[in-house]
């Protein structure tokens, strides 16, 4: 199923676009690059909307000793997955790092239940809209959860719809939204540091 969503253009004109089914919209691999290229993880990871492994393959990449646990909603083919809801799952151990792109609507749920499966002093890495940071629901979860970081992209990133670089016509596809990786450190209640990628 396929939701619409309309609105107006800038002229007043309706529009509406199609938008994908789950919210599968893959982070580009160098958007994961730039982020493993600024901070150091340790320990293991998990993945938990792994998708089609956009940001799991580089993980491994870069940290290839490391374990790299994955879980998805859908049954995208990646390798090793566990198909469930990470919301409600129970993984039966914690993990010293999540690096993840969330459905936006549901980001604050999945840093919520991330803060339940990490481990001390762990790391949790999003992929978001840089208007995540308004909200008056999010401002109390980022009083208590305040973001150690908020890496900015100074070069626009633009999301692969359902997985792919391209669009029906072979050209990348193209988006007038702002995205930054925030990055968690359990346990920190320092204020966030700003930096740009």
């Amino acid at each position: 199923m396929i939701n619409k969503l309309a609105g107006t253009n800038l002229a007043g004109m309706s529009t509406t676009r199609d938008r994908v089914d789950n919210d599968y919209y893959a982070t580009p691999y160098i958007a994961t690059e730039m982020l493993l290229n600024e901070i150091k993880f340790n320990g293991n990871f998990l993945e938990p909307c792994v998708g089609g492994g956009h940001i799991a393959k580089i993980i491994k990449q870069y940290y290839p000793e490391q374990d790299v646990y994955c879980s998805d909603l859908i049954n995208r083919d990646y390798p090793n997955t566990i198909i469930a809801d990470f919301l409600t799952h129970d993984f039966n151990k914690k993990f010293d790092n999540i690096i993840t792109n969330p459905p936006y609507s549901l980001a604050q749920e999945f840093l919520e239940k991330g803060m339940e499966v990490i481990n001390d002093n762990g790391k949790i890495a999003m992929f978001l809209k840089i208007q995540f940071l308004e909200g008056a629901k999010r401002q109390e979860m980022f009083k208590k959860y305040p973001p150690k970081y908020i890496y900015v992209f100074s070069k626009r990133q633009n999301p692969w719809r359902n997985g792919s670089p391209f669009d029906e016509k072979g050209k990348p596809w193209a988006s007038t939204m702002c995205f930054a990786w925030f990055v968690w450190e359990k346990d920190s209640k320092s204020e966030p540091i700003v930096r740009w990628l």
